[in-house]
């Protein structure tokens, strides 16, 4: 996947289509679990619906996702 990428939401009824912005990954910084990992996941752009707290972008784990038309 790279940055422009038209995506799918696989996990949406509609085929919810989105722009891949990049990826983002989420440091482990909790004391109490020392045997966490970092969370990396992808970030889009969606065109249909806006996400639930209002932002342009939100996260989504890139196994829900696929590249419908590639950035040359």
């Amino acid at each position: 996947m790279k940055v422009g990428d038209l995506v799918r939401n696989k996990n949406s009824e509609s085929g919810e289509l989105g722009l891949f912005i990049g990826m983002r990954t989420f440091k482990h910084n909790a004391p109490s679990n020392p045997n966490a990992k970092d969370y990396t996941c992808a970030e889009v752009m969606w065109f249909s619906t806006p996400p639930p707290r209002g932002e342009v972008v939100s996260t989504i784990q890139t196994n829900l996702i696929e590249v419908i038309n590639e950035v040359a």
